[in-house]
């Protein structure tokens, strides 16, 4: 056995006053149609004008009036999948524009708020979960880059120091990069913002931010600009030229997890899995929009006879000691692997808890 493997959900980027899946169309309406600088395309515009007409919400309403970004997406991708037209003014090179808009969103809204995020307590845990000399194992479904720079924090205070995580998948431009240079593992199975893909040779770049320029080690491997590769055509592939796009697997119903570099993230993401004896979720609700994470994890975990040896730490406001019975989550969890050890406090709670 490896020891412990920690598994985040979105309900840990929450735990930093990063947005939840159903806050991000409100933040990309409300903010980034009104700052045409940031839109030189015109795709956000178009898509404040497809949800005022197709879903009937405008600026200034509640996110519960918003249709859900798993429902929008998966509409979306049935339009493109069946080369069908959403609507009369909607046809499927629209519907391609309108998707790439809400990636652009995603990221705008993610890096916005990753230049505040408060990420004290994601050293914390790391620090205190994996003391030295442990390394730590990270699966996420997150796209942000809040682990991933806590990693690269907490290297600077192990060996190796200003170190990249591992992230187990063909990242050319840290290929470089030896055994020797990387700390921890990060298993991403979702894709990350700054992960750009070469749809034609399948190439796999890092690329840069503002949030992380200033980390030593990402002006080692410093790529393409990620904002660029957002609003632009993309930057070009070192091989064959054709545009660099986002690698994520977006909020759909119809999550498509053929991506070879994906591949090999799940692959390693089963071994993390099988060879752990201990495992804790933070903020992860087993969605079910999510069913081969699910897959992953029952299978993944089928080896761990003792419950308590699975942690789940949710957020209830209304009631922090909630039983996990009483819980809509901790339903699902006991469910697949019984009465696990179980906090409906938070993370920072949790934490301070000991």
């Amino acid at each position: 056995m490896s020891g412990t493997v920690l598994f985040l959900g979105a309900g840990a980027t929450k735990s930093v006053q990063g947005p939840m899946t159903d806050e991000i169309l409100p933040a990309i309406y409300t903010e980034k149609t009104l700052n045409a600088g940031s839109d030189p395309k015109g795709q956000v515009a178009k898509l404040a004008l497809f949800l005022e007409t197709e879903f009937h919400v405008h600026p200034g309403l509640p996110k519960e009036q918003y249709p859900g970004l798993p429902l929008l997406m998966s509409l979306m991708d049935m339009a493109l999948e069946r080369r069908e037209l959403f609507d009369a003014e909607w046809d499927v090179g629209v519907v391609t524009e309108l998707r790439e808009a809400i990636e652009l969103g995603i990221f705008d809204v993610l890096e916005e708020a990753l230049m505040k995020f408060p990420t004290n307590n994601h050293y914390a845990l790391l620090n205190r979960l994996f003391p030295a000399p442990e390394i730590p194992q990270v699966i996420s479904t997150n796209y942000d880059l809040v682990v991933d720079t806590t990693l690269m924090y907490l290297s600077q205070q192990r060996r190796p120091m200003g170190a990249m995580p591992n992230y187990h998948c063909g990242i050319a431009n840290i290929a470089a990069v030896g055994p020797e240079q990387k700390f921890g593992t990060l298993l991403k199975l979702h894709g990350s913002l700054n992960w750009l893909y070469c749809r034609t040779c399948q190439r796999l770049e890092l690329g840069a931010t503002d949030s992380t320029r200033f980390l030593s080690i990402f002006a080692k491997i410093v790529g393409p600009d990620l904002r660029s590769s957002f609003t632009a055509d993309g930057a070009p592939c070192g091989v064959c030229g054709r545009p660099l796009r986002p690698l994520l697997v977006a909020p759909s119903h119809q999550k498509d997890y053929r991506n070879p570099h994906l591949s090999q993230v799940w692959y390693e993401a089963q071994r993390v899995l099988r060879q752990a004896d201990r495992a804790i979720f933070i903020g992860y609700s087993l969605p079910d929009d999510d069913i081969e994470v699910v897959y992953l994890l029952k299978r993944g975990l089928a080896h761990i006879q003792d419950p308590k040896r699975i942690t789940v730490v949710e957020f209830c406001a209304s009631n922090p000691n909630i039983p996990l019975q009483d819980h809509s989550v901790g339903r699902r969890y006991r469910a697949l692997f019984g009465d696990v050890d179980w906090h409906a406090g938070g993370l920072d709670a949790w934490m301070q808890a000991g």
